[in-house]
């Protein structure tokens, strides 16, 4: 006589999961330590190869393998972005591609940024502005892609163009802020292009100022309770080896070749910023 009642309590469960529809959602694995640590590795050797934040890879990667919800893991990303910068920064400074001295100038202009780009947000609507910063970052990768190295041989000295420095921050801060994406993508080819860098110095500056805002952002989630520090763990491991490893063969590709690689990397997030908004209105 329980058997019936039993599965009929099974089967009532069920129907309201199937009533609560998306809302159900299955739980979070938070003990997967060889998955965390090849999800690691990726975000690690993606983070020195361009410079950028190894949360491009981590946080959609803990939503749909680990089932993480997306707060906690952009708050368990930004914890691990911290080690791995530092990994890729140590590689690029003992080969001389950090310079100090643009770090601080450019971090309080992401900072500033990354508040009026969150702003935008709400007053404009998402949409539109992913689709039309996608254009941009598309056309930037094409750029790499086909204009000559040459131009990176003008850099100015710091002292010259402090507000300069301090508006390409901004201007990659507000990117990262509009866009939930980090503000490298921006940075790097402004630090090119606007300031005159060597594609290995911009990468490796822009490391460099992903360290103070992750730790910001890291300590602001962690008091909120998004940060899962067993997967920090590992997804720490896997990066910071990968990080370490890739950012020294980093030093040994050309400039040219390098760049070429991150126009390529520009031109398929641009596209992916422009598709995204389309598919869901399409679907």
């Amino acid at each position: 006589m329980t058997e019936p009642h039993s599965a009929g309590e099974s089967d009532g469960g069920g129907a309201r999961r199937a009533a609560a529809g998306s809302s159900y959602q299955r739980p979070e694995i938070t003990r997967a330590p060889i998955t965390a640590t090849v999800i690691g590795l990726a975000a690690g050797a993606f983070s020195s190869l361009f410079g950028v934040g190894g949360g491009l890879l981590m946080v959609p990667a803990m939503v749909y393998l680990l089932r993480v919800r997306p707060p906690r893991a952009h708050g368990t990303s930004l914890a691990v972005v911290l080690p791995t910068a530092l990994a890729g920064v140590y590689r690029y400074s003992q080969a001389g591609n950090v310079e100090w001295g643009l770090v601080l100038p450019l971090a309080l202009g992401g900072v500033l940024g990354a508040l009026l780009g969150a702003a935008a947000v709400t007053a404009l609507g998402a949409g539109a502005l992913k689709r039309l910063s996608g254009v941009l970052v598309v056309v930037t990768g094409c750029v790499l892609i086909v204009v000559p190295g040459g131009s990176a041989q003008h850099a100015a000295p710091v002292g010259a163009g402090v507000g300069m420095i301090g508006l390409v921050g901004m201007a990659a801060g507000i990117v990262s802020g509009l866009l939930g994406v980090g503000g490298g993508i921006v940075m790097v080819p402004a630090l090119v292009f606007l300031l005159g860098r060597d594609q290995h110095l911009a990468q490796g500056v822009s490391l460099a100022v992903i360290i103070p805002v992750s730790v910001s952002g890291a300590l602001i989630h962690a008091r909120k309770g998004h940060v899962i520090p067993t997967l920090a763990f590992w997804l720490s491991v896997g990066a910071v080896i990968a990080a370490s490893v890739v950012g020294a063969a980093v030093q040994r590709f050309s400039s040219e070749s390098l760049r070429t690689l991150f126009g390529v990397f520009l031109v398929m997030m641009g596209v992916t910023m422009v598709a995204r908004p389309l598919h869901r209105r399409i679907t």
